[in-house]
């Protein structure tokens, strides 16, 4: 697996905190709130540069939503936009740590469901 050296995260984040480990690349977020429009074109440049990121050191992308308590349905948007870059890409994405508010609307938007309902999703692990 490559590593994460400091030249390869050299990009400073307004919106993200990013932190390289052995296992994967790790995304938080920076404010407990994300549904400002003005905040989400920010967040989704970030993640789509953190993305080509894992993808060019070959590390697993974990997107962490520890302490964020609202989400917008556009943020979501940027989500799935990530998750089909991340797919042609394969680097494997998983979402951590979400309030059952945040997941209740990554659900209602993403619809990842399979044909017996059961809500299936495709290059995303998500975790409590």
């Amino acid at each position: 697996m490559a590593r994460t050296d400091k030249k390869t995260l050299e990009r400073s984040y307004k919106y993200l905190r990013i932190v390289g480990t052995r296992a994967a690349l790790n995304v938080f977020f920076q404010n407990a709130q994300i549904d400002l429009a003005s905040e989400i074109q920010g967040i989704g440049s970030e993640l789509l540069h953190v993305g080509r990121v894992a993808a060019r050191i070959d590390m697993p992308l974990v997107i962490n939503f520890q302490g964020v308590q609202r989400i917008s349905s556009a943020l979501v948007g940027k989500l799935v936009l990530l998750d089909k870059k991340a797919r042609v890409e394969g680097v494997k994405l998983e979402f951590r740590d979400m309030s059952d508010g945040v997941r209740s609307v990554i659900r209602k938007v993403m619809r990842p469901f399979d044909d017996d309902g059961n809500w299936t999703p495709r290059n995303v692990t998500m975790k409590r």
